[in-house]
């Protein structure tokens, strides 16, 4: 049998149904900018020496994501253009007429315009992240029960065991923190900078500027420590397991008589196919993070380029604390894509650490 045949075989065996399917409507959200790749592909590329995917076609499909998200947002844009114009227009007449009761009211209906617009918005995008992440986390719960099994089997019964508790329990408390805690921090401190447009001074802008700094500042940490913990327990754990199959190999080969030699590359080339199994079954969970970043991160940043655009627009045809709101909402929405991005970063050191375990390269 040769290791083409062992390698589908073991395919076979797995229940790889469920990554597959998140991996499709990944790929149908995105409207086929995502490529919809399988896990038999992904090893069949590999074993064959073929690139996985056409780098220069995702590249340019993302260019066209972020430009049609720029056009969708644009919308917004426009809308807080044309509020703050209004306001503009209020208080000039105010200014002429003398009226500033009646002005003042004005200015105020139309800053409440502004931020029910915003919060509109912003609700819709930490909805987005919110899914993302639950989604990221998922995967990563989907992932772990088959490639744990997988380690065990090319001999990392000590890195398989320990890993297993370690990334199960990290990534479950990191979603928590992010879901419970980071995440509101950042949509109360939104909020405080939408109310604080509606007077003249700041009353909860510092505090505002603080939550959301607290919140990077707190996701960065998380993904140090855990990473950190995880790499090291992973590093520490491999070198005993690398032990622990150099001397099953030796004792298969010297003290088994006549097939020892024999049985010895049988169990190396056993080994071999399922370290490219996992190494396989592991870069596609590498890509489907990836995949799953991309889309929001997209479109957070188009969101907060039009913010931040829009801030600069209305500077100096409508109220410089509308104005000022407008690039802290920029601000929050940027903050959101770290944590995104650091989260996903997270996944992916561990997804790296489990690539590692055995040899690191796919073909070992």
């Amino acid at each position: 049998m040769d290791y083409k045949s062992i390698i589908q075989e073991q395919l076979n065996a797995l229940d790889l149904s469920e990554l597959e399917t998140i991996m499709e409507d990944t790929s149908l959200q995105s409207g086929g900018l995502v490529p919809n790749l399988s896990i038999q592909e992904i090893i069949n590329n590999a074993i064959s020496g073929k690139p996985i995917f056409d780098s220069q076609i995702i590249i340019q499909n993302f260019k066209d994501l972020f430009l049609y998200e720029m056009k969708s947002s644009l919308i917004l844009g426009v809308q807080l253009v044309t509020i703050c114009i209004v306001i503009g227009l209020l208080t000039n007449l105010s200014n002429s007429f003398g009226n500033k009761a009646v002005s003042r009211l004005g200015v105020i209906v139309c800053s409440c315009f502004v931020i029910g617009l915003c919060l509109n918005n912003f609700s819709q995008t930490y909805n987005m992240c919110a899914d993302t992440l639950n989604t990221m986390t998922k995967t990563m719960q989907i992932l772990l029960p088959i490639l744990i099994p997988l380690i065990i089997s090319i001999g990392g019964i000590t890195t398989g065991s320990i890993l297993n508790p370690i990334v199960v329990g990290s990534i479950t408390l990191f979603n928590t923190i992010l879901q419970k805690f980071i995440l509101p921090a950042i949509f109360i401190s939104s909020i405080f900078i939408l109310v604080n447009s509606l007077t003249d001074r700041d009353y909860v802008n510092k505090l505002a500027v603080f939550l959301r700094g607290v919140a990077t500042f707190a996701t960065g940490l998380c993904v140090t420590f855990f990473a950190g913990i995880t790499a090291i327990q992973g590093f520490v754990s491999e070198s005993a397991d690398g032990v622990l199959i150099n001397t099953a190999r030796y004792s298969v080969n010297n003290f088994v008589p006549i097939v020892g030699g024999f049985a010895a590359d049988s169990i190396d080339m056993v080994i071999s196919c399922i370290g490219v199994i996992k190494n396989g079954i592991s870069i596609f969970g590498v890509i489907l993070v990836i995949s799953l970043l991309a889309i929001p991160l997209i479109k957070l940043m188009a969101i907060a380029v039009i913010y931040k655009v829009t801030a600069i627009v209305i500077e100096p045809i409508g109220n410089k604390q509308v104005s000022g709101c407008m690039n802290e909402m920029g601000n929050s929405v940027i903050t959101m894509a770290v944590v995104l991005f650091l989260a996903a970063l997270m996944f992916l050191v561990f997804l790296t650490i489990i690539i590692g375990v055995g040899g690191g390269s796919l073909l070992r």
